[in-house]
């Protein structure tokens, strides 16, 4: 409890129950991706109960606060990622999970012409799989 609550001194968030036992889940999972229906059902396990709204939005203040990073599979699915380094995912639909690919792993020969006045901030690959 005590390293969750430094954590969210650290990023200036008021340490509530809520956000203290979701850290304590993700600080236990290492690094983890999870959702927010994902991590409800870790809680739940923790016999810790919050609502999935509430989950939600503490991810994203998380994500916001540079704790955790967004993860966008498709237009309604959204994972939140621990492992903050440079890095793309698969995304297996099926199993609906993330898996990670170090930045290494994945070579570009070329990257396209930024618009005028913009620069490209990163690069966030998804690989769809599946099972053949």
């Amino acid at each position: 409890m005590k390293k969750a609550k430094e954590i969210l001194s650290k990023l200036k968030l008021r340490p509530t129950l809520q956000r203290v036992a979701i850290t304590e889940i993700l600080l236990k999972k290492k690094e983890v991706h999870v959702t927010a229906y994902s991590l409800e059902k870790m809680l739940i396990k923790n016999k810790v109960y919050i609502s999935r709204a509430t989950i939600y939005n503490n991810l994203n203040e998380l994500s916001s606060k540079g704790y955790l990073k967004k993860v966008i599979v498709k237009k309604d699915k959204m994972w939140f990622d621990t492992n903050l380094s440079k890095h793309h995912h698969f995304y297996d639909e099926e199993e609906d999970k993330l898996v990670d690919i170090q930045e290494k792993e994945i070579n570009f020969s070329k990257f396209p012409k930024s618009p005028n006045g913009k620069k490209i901030k990163s690069v966030d690959i998804i690989i769809n799989i599946k099972k053949h």
